[in-house]
């Protein structure tokens, strides 16, 4: 009896250990949501205060920077640990006794210098701060948000549920990227030679915020020449009514 309950337990673990995995993993994407939004919110905020030449709240919010920072850090980490025990349970090589040390070392605190993180770099730019480059120094900068092109290279329309092949990082709709790979199996990018299934595709957090940040910005550049116009159409009205003549 007993030994029938330890094969069940056995055969059922894989699958149990796929639906955990998978809720974490998006509890992860939620979090980096927040982080990305949340770094939205302290560059905006570093732009108006700078405007008013206030320090002492630039620093606090370059003390947040920082933080956002590690968090993100520690959130990819988190990923990158889950990542390892996904690809153990599908190779039927995870070793239950090892995932406590999965975790314990994506919960470690990183050793970075927060001063090369991009959200450090990005908080700098809006806050009017100029950041030391040493000599020797040499970065070399991912596509940045700017030039990211929120168009799905299958539909020619603007990303829907954004999904990344982690492969060559490109990014598509669900829906496009699903009727591509009934018609073929490579990246749809022109030029890209990375082969892709539907299983390896990531939800990308950050082309959803860039894809939300777009229409905010549309939003208020539209309302803003809504009421530009009001206030034109009013003033020319009262020019009108001066030369009035009873």
């Amino acid at each position: 009896m007993d030994d029938d309950l330890d094969e069940s337990i056995r055969r059922a673990l894989p699958s149990a250990l796929k639906t955990s995995l998978g809720v974490a993993k998006q509890q992860s994407y939620g979090l980096l949501k927040y982080t990305i939004e949340g770094m939205d919110s302290v560059c905006n905020n570093a732009g108006f205060l700078k405007e008013y030449g206030d320090e002492e709240h630039l620093a606090t919010l370059e003390d947040a920077t920082k933080q956002f920072a590690m968090l993100q850090q520690q959130i990819s980490a988190y990923k990158s640990q889950l990542d390892k025990i996904d690809s153990l349970v599908e190779s039927g090589e995870l070793d239950a006794d090892a995932i406590d040390e999965f975790i314990q070392k994506s919960l470690v605190e990183p050793k970075m210098n927060v001063t090369q993180h991009e959200f450090y770099k990005r908080f700098c730019e809006k806050a009017g701060i100029e950041l030391d480059q040493g000599e020797d120094e040499d970065v070399v900068f991912q596509e940045t948000e700017s030039s990211r092109s929120t168009i799905c290279p299958v539909t020619q329309l603007e990303i829907q549920k954004p999904l990344r092949n982690p492969s060559c990082n490109h990014t598509y709709s669900e829906q496009g990227i699903k009727a591509h790979l009934q018609r073929s199996k490579k990246c749809p990018v022109a030029g890209c030679p990375q082969r892709l299934s539907f299983a390896q595709l990531e939800r990308d957090v950050e082309m959803e915020v860039l894809i939300s940040r777009k229409k905010h910005d549309s939003q208020q550049r539209s309302q803003a020449a809504a009421s530009n116009a009001a206030a034109f159409g009013e003033e020319e009205e009262g020019d009108d009514e001066e030369y009035l003549v009873e």
